[in-house]
C-alpha cells in the first residue's frame, strides 16, 4: 500500500467534508427546538417593546428588546396576534407575532456561520499542518524502508556468501576424512610391505648361507679327494 496515497486521499476527504459542511451552514436554516418549549427571535434591526399583556393598551414591561434577541415561546394568542415569551434572563411578557421568527435574522445567522466558519478555517489551517508533517513524517519512513530494503539485501548476499564457504567447508571436511582413511590405509599397506621385505631378507640371508656353506664343504671335500686321485695317475706312468 502507497502510504502517500493514503495520506493524500485522507487529507482530500477531510476538506472535501469540511467544504460540505460549510455550504450547508451558509444555506440551510436550522429550527432550534426545546424538548417542551420553542424558541422564537425578533425580526429585522430595531427594538421591539415587550407588553405585559396580549395588546399593546397593556403596559410596556420592556423597551429594548434588540433585533435578534433569543426568547422562549410560552405561549401563542392568534387571534389577539401575540405570544408569551420569557427572555433569557426571565423576564416574561407579550409581544406582537409580527416580529417573532423561528429562526435567527440572516445577520445573527450570519454572524454564526462566520464563526463556525472561522473555527472551520481554524480546523482546515490545523488539517493542513497535520498533513504536511504527515507527508513529512511518510517520506521519513519510506527512506527507513528503503533503508531497510537495502540493508536486507546485503543481508541475503552475506547470507549466500556464509552458505556458499559453509558448503565448501563441508566438502573440504569430507575430503580431508577421505584422505585420512587413505593415509590410515596407505601406513597399513606400507608396513605390510615392510613386514614382507623384512622376512625376504631373512630368506635371502639364509639361502646365501647355506650357499656360501655348501661351497666350503665341496671346497674341503675337493681338497681331500684330489689329491688322492694324481699319485695314483704318475705310479701308473712309471709303471
Amino acid at each position: 500500500m502507497n502510504i502517500s496515497l493514503l495520506i493524500k486521499n485522507s487529507y482530500y476527504l477531510s476538506i472535501a467534508g469540511l467544504r460540505l459542511l460549510l455550504c450547508t451552514l451558509l444555506f440551510s436554516q436550522a429550527a432550534i427546538v426545546n424538548a417542551a418549549e420553542e424558541t422564537r427571535y425578533v425580526s429585522d434591526v430595531f427594538y421591539v417593546p415587550l407588553h405585559s399583556g396580549n395588546s399593546t393598551k397593556h403596559r410596556i414591561i420592556h423597551r429594548g428588546l434588540k433585533t435578534g434577541t433569543r426568547l422562549t415561546l410560552l405561549e401563542t394568542d392568534n387571534e389577539a396576534g401575540f405570544s408569551k415569551v420569557t427572555t433569557s434572563k426571565g423576564t416574561e411578557g407579550w409581544i406582537q407575532n409580527q416580529f417573532l421568527a423561528a429562526t435567527p435574522i440572516a445577520r445573527t445567522r450570519l454572524v454564526e456561520a462566520q464563526n463556525k466558519l472561522l473555527q472551520l478555517n481554524k480546523k482546515l489551517t490545523s488539517l493542513e499542518k497535520n498533513n504536511r508533517e504527515t507527508q513529512q513524517s511518510s517520506g521519513a519512513i519510506q527512506k527507513q524502508v528503503s533503508l531497510l530494503s537495502r540493508q536486507n539485501q546485503q543481508l541475503n548476499k552475506e547470507l549466500d556468501n556464509i552458505k556458499k564457504i559453509s558448503a565448501n567447508a563441508i566438502n573440504l571436511d569430507t575430503n580431508n576424512r577421505e584422505l585420512l582413511k587413505k593415509n590410515e590405509m596407505l601406513k597399513i599397506d606400507i608396513a605390510e610391505l615392510q613386514a614382507n621385505n623384512s622376512r625376504l631378507s631373512d630368506k635371502s640371508d639364509k639361502e646365501w648361507f647355506f650357499r656360501g656353506a655348501l661351497a666350503v664343504l665341496m671346497g674341503v671335500f675337493l681338497a681331500i679327494l684330489l689329491p688322492k686321485l694324481k699319485p695314483k695317475a704318475r705310479s701308473k706312468e712309471w709303471t
